[in-house]
């Protein structure tokens, strides 16, 4: 977005948004300045989000004859480490209530309690949007804010399977004594496990600075409850057989540094 204006006129130095050419005239041609004045000004921002997410629930008991396993002899998932960014958007819709939009998400690579090396099927991952309303208590004139805020996620899940598992192969050490292909299938049937999307609900706290008139800085901590249902079971020419249904417990922290333009 902000590239899309880097040749406009700039107004002479003062706290108007870069878009306006003088008292009147608009460079920005879908905003007019009654309209930023009453909606916009020092209330919306937009920024990117810097985050990183952890798994809180990630282990149950080595009981699949009880159920009490996430599916099959899945029973722990390992965090995948990895950190990630996304746009987020903000809007002070009253004195000290903001609203957050943003994207959230969490992966874990499974692991099966029933053999020796607890050997891997694939990596679970969830991600999508996240809506919060936050209540903001104001320090030092108003630069300085503590948050703390509710909300809740439509969160996309998906099973990504590790070739091997996916193709039928006994182990992965068999699997690359066998050449480590990625499309010859061992056997007449695929192994898969299917992931529904879920709702997730989300808590959050942090603290906001504005160091300048036009700029944003904001950390924070939030925790997801979500666990999305799946299926595991083979798929066939003629189609999809299940043969066990579960659930992943994917509960997380999401830590997250956001740098934001305040319009």
């Amino acid at each position: 977005m902000l590239t899309a204006f880097a040749g406009a006129a700039v107004a002479p130095a003062s706290s108007a948004p870069f878009w306006f050419a003088g008292d009147d005239a608009a460079v920005f041609p879908l905003v007019s300045r009654e309209f930023h004045e009453t909606w916009l000004q020092d209330r919306l921002s937009i920024g990117l989000a810097f985050s990183h997410s952890k798994l809180t629930d990630a282990s149950r008991p080595a009981d699949k004859a009880s159920n009490k396993t996430f599916v099959g002899f899945i029973n722990k998932l390992d965090d995948e480490d990895e950190f990630g960014w996304s746009p987020a958007l903000s809007f002070w819709a009253a004195d000290y209530l903001r609203l957050t939009l943003g994207w959230d998400g969490v992966s874990g690579r499974t692991r099966n309690y029933n053999t020796e090396s607890r050997h891997s099927d694939g990596i679970v991952e969830a991600g999508g949007p996240e809506f919060l309303v936050e209540g903001l208590l104001p320090l030092m004139n108003d630069t300085l804010f503590l948050h703390a805020g509710i909300g809740f996620s439509w969160q996309f899940c998906d099973f990504k399977e590790d070739p091997w598992w996916h193709l039928g192969y006994a182990s992965e050490a068999s699997w690359r004594e066998l050449g480590s292909s990625t499309k010859k299938l061992r056997g007449d049937h695929y192994r898969e496990i299917k992931v529904d999307d879920a709702f997730g609900w989300v808590l959050s706290a942090g603290v906001s600075w504005r160091p300048a008139a036009r700029l944003e800085l904001d950390f924070s901590l939030r925790h997801m409850w979500l666990e999305p249902d799946c299926k595991f079971g083979y798929r066939y020419r003629s189609g999809f057989e299940v043969h066990d249904t579960g659930d992943f417990p994917l509960d997380h922290l999401t830590a997250a540094a956001t740098v934001s333009y305040v319009f």
